[in-house]
């Protein structure tokens, strides 16, 4: 009897994947992105944020005009308006003046720094917050507390790239970009064939000699865990015809990857390695 060559699990691996080669890729909504994998490097189109804006609630003002604010000595500018998120940046702040800012309100023309609400005595009482006047307390460094354009991402920078899970986050940036769509590989369609007598399905009451068939979905599950689309087929028999009528099933199903369990020993009711010939 010739000897037959045994392979390492490594071996039979790398055997086994040299034969693999991505699918095809499709276009999905962002919201049946998640877990897929990016088919497609990622270019953004446009700068994020888009504008500068102010990262809290407060006051713009003019940095130098508050450079020597103190709470002894509060500085006193006048509020010349209020810009809220969504608006569009059509004002101009004077000299001597502040606009009243919301988080995430487009930064007005002239101003370079944002001074938070509790530095300011609009913090302290609701009657000031309407009042025409504010009086800063604190020097609030230039540039301070404003969220500039292009920030987080340049346009034309490449943000994402081909051969990356899409995890929640990256749905997000998706979106952000301006992108309901997203280029993902197919997912893999995976038969799964159980064989042998000794097999019932986990509903069926056993009779003498008979184990439930518990591989087939745990193979289903750790199928469906990495991102595949699980076909289970019927159990086959240990007969020829059986197991072959079960694997034309799966190609008629258009599988991608044939998974079967059990039949491959070297007994006398061992055929899958025969019916695969």
């Amino acid at each position: 009897m010739a000897e037959v060559a045994s392979l390492s699990v490594e071996q039979a691996l790398e055997t086994v994947l040299a034969r693999f080669a991505p699918l095809e890729a499709e276009e999905v909504p962002l919201t049946a992105a998640l877990g897929r994998v990016l088919a497609e490097d990622v270019i953004a189109g446009e700068d994020l944020p888009p504008f500068d804006h102010a990262a809290m609630d407060g006051y713009a003002v003019r940095g130098e005009e508050v450079a020597a604010a103190r709470r002894e000595a509060p500085v006193r500018l006048r509020v010349a308006g209020e810009i809220a998120a969504g608006a569009a940046a059509a004002l101009e702040l004077q000299p001597g003046t502040a606009m009243r800012i919301m988080t995430g309100a487009p930064l007005p023309l002239g101003a370079d720094t944002v001074v938070p609400l509790e530095q300011t005595d609009a913090g302290e009482t609701e009657m000031a917050a309407r009042a025409s006047w504010v009086r800063v307390f604190a020097p609030i460094p230039l540039g301070q507390n404003i969220r500039r354009a292009g920030e987080d991402v340049r346009r034309g920078e490449r943000v994402l790239e081909r051969g990356i899970p899409l995890r929640p986050a990256e749905v997000g940036l998706l979106a952000s970009l301006g992108r309901p769509h997203v280029l993902v590989g197919c997912r893999p369609r995976v038969a799964i064939l159980p064989t042998g007598d000794e097999l019932v399905e986990p509903d069926r009451p056993l009779s003498p000699g008979q184990i439930r068939s518990s591989n087939a979905y745990a193979l289903y599950a750790q199928v469906r865990q990495c991102g595949g689309e699980p076909l289970p087929l019927p159990i086959a028999r240990d007969r020829f015809r059986d197991i072959a009528a079960r694997i034309d099933r799966a190609l008629a199903r258009q599988a991608d990857l044939l998974i079967t369990t059990g039949g491959v020993s070297t007994g006398e009711y061992d055929l899958v390695k025969k019916v695969l010939d």
